[in-house]
């Protein structure tokens, strides 16, 4: 089991997720087990929604790299993306966590022992994080914290 980090970026939108997360052709199971997320922009008073949902397909987006936390490990097989062009293939009702909060904040996300995000060991199979509420859309980081197994 390896930890990675995987570091996303965009404007917020109301239709193109920040960021996504799907196995490769050899397939693992992850689970993301922390994760950060608030503005690299000067920001309003309004809200921000992030909504992780299940998805069968990554979409279009820029590619990001997986990084071990721990140099010693091999290369994710977990593919990243980031600043979506196209929509993941999200899974209807598969919403697995939402998180609301003001633009001002920035917001830590840690999951209790046992309550990981998990994606099942399936090609293409993965977790996106959209922003269907975003008054101002501002720029929008997230730093996420995957296992794989």
């Amino acid at each position: 089991m390896a930890n990675y980090s995987l570091t996303t970026s965009r404007t917020a939108s109301l239709t193109l997720s920040l960021g996504v997360w799907t196995s490769s052709a050899t397939v693992r199971r992850t689970k993301l087990y922390e994760c950060t997320v608030g503005q690299n922009t000067a920001p309003g008073d309004n809200t921000l929604q992030y909504v992780f949902q299940r998805c069968t397909a990554a979409g279009t987006s820029t590619a990001v790299t997986l990084q071990p936390l721990d140099p010693a490990d091999a290369a994710a097989l977990t593919v990243g993306g980031s600043n979506a062009t196209v929509e993941p293939t999200y899974t209807a009702n598969q919403i697995l966590l939402t998180i609301s909060m003001n633009q001002r904040a920035t917001f830590r996300w840690v999951a209790p022992p046992g309550g990981e995000l998990v994606t099942p060991a399936t090609s293409a199979s993965g977790i996106g994080v959209a922003t269907p509420v975003a008054g101002g859309l501002p720029g929008i980081t997230g730093d996420f914290k995957i296992q794989e197994q």
